[in-house]
């Protein structure tokens, strides 16, 4: 089992810190922005140094070591089926920031909203 994440565009107060608690997170994804640019964010992906077309229009990703995730472009979010380091997660959300700039992360197993470098802060910290 992986650690699953979405990658949501939602707009933001300027006074937002991350990672934001599951109750204000609930909120703020109600505001996700669709993705109308399906083909773009396709094609972006498939740019990415691993990637590569998946089964039913999702795309997978092998990264460095044993990393990889298979993407699927939702109406509003990016589904991801993770079992990537946080590193190598966090290039492909670089990647897709670039043409989705505001991208967030959403854990669907804590159901906190992070910034990329709250992400890398949550996983670098000691169990």
């Amino acid at each position: 089992m992986g650690y699953d994440v979405d990658f949501i565009q939602i707009p933001r107060p300027s006074d937002l810190t991350f990672p934001v608690e599951p109750a204000q997170a609930r909120e703020l994804l109600r505001q996700a922005a669709p993705i109308t640019e399906e083909a773009v964010v396709r094609e972006a992906l498939l740019k990415l140094t691993g990637c590569k077309p998946g089964p039913n229009d999702t795309i997978d990703f092998l990264g460095r070591g044993l990393s990889y995730a298979r993407l699927s472009i939702l109406n509003d979010r990016i589904h991801v089926e993770n079992n990537c380091s946080a590193n190598e997660l966090l290039k492909v959300h670089g990647q897709l920031n670039e043409l989705l700039p505001g991208l967030l992360i959403y854990d669907l197993q804590s159901r906190q909203l992070h910034s990329a470098e709250s992400f890398a802060a949550w996983w670098a910290k000691p169990l």
